[in-house]
């Protein structure tokens, strides 16, 4: 028998990721839940759990066998930083592709250590209408998916084309709540131009670039 594919989700606990990791693991993959904390440490609740932490309680409830229980969870402040803050007087910062590329530099630097090759983000149509979610409009995805594909990983984007209701009817057909349980950064409401979203990715994929070939020692 074949060994299931191992596949790293980028997980917020919102919706589409939750989909996504229920569907990857539907369709016979093993899940892992791979978060990055950006800001504020996320809220928990009387027991101890924060909001993505219950939904991850409920995917596992729902897949016990194709999901991993241990979340594991990223500090992205560093990349953030860099990204980000330290080059806000020199460059014109857009914060949702700051958050998105430091989330992807950790991916890729835990798939190579750890032998993954495979990644899937939650990245929706419905979401990229909207320019706050300007990291999930067709342009951006298309230079990510190039990009992780360079380091040897593929990149998945299972619900890219569903909208909102689909993406709920997938979380209901297996028993997860559609709430959306995701954790929040105190960066995603910071205003950016739209117009030079481009060429702030440009200038950054050496950042990105320099800070993998550190960790992972290439």
């Amino acid at each position: 028998m074949n060994k299931p594919k191992e596949v790293l989700v980028l997980f917020s606990g919102g919706k589409d990721s939750s989909a996504v990791a229920a569907q990857l693991a539907a369709s016979g993959y093993k899940v892992k839940l791979f978060s990055c904390i950006a800001g504020p440490t996320e809220l928990s609740g009387p027991n101890g759990d924060s909001a993505p932490d219950i939904r991850v309680k409920e995917l596992v409830e729902a897949f016990p066998n194709s999901i991993d229980s241990e979340r594991i969870k990223y500090d992205d402040s560093y990349l953030i930083r860099k990204l980000g803050i330290e080059r806000t007087n020199s460059t014109h910062v857009v914060y949702p592709l700051v958050l998105a590329l430091a989330v992807h530099c950790s991916a890729i630097c835990y798939c190579l250590k750890h032998g993954v090759k495979i990644i899937a983000t939650g990245y929706s149509g419905y979401q990229a209408q909207k320019d706050n979610y300007i990291e999930q409009q067709p342009l951006f995805v298309k230079l990510t998916r190039k990009w992780v594909k360079s380091y040897g990983i593929e990149y998945l984007t299972p619900v890219i084309t569903n909208t909102e209701l689909e993406v709920k009817d997938i979380l209901e057909r297996y028993g997860v709540s559609s709430n959306s349980l995701e954790g929040k950064t105190i960066f995603s409401g910071i205003a950016f131009d739209k117009e030079k979203a481009e060429e702030f990715w440009t200038s950054s994929m050496p950042i990105c670039e320099s800070f993998i070939d550190k960790i992972v020692g290439r």
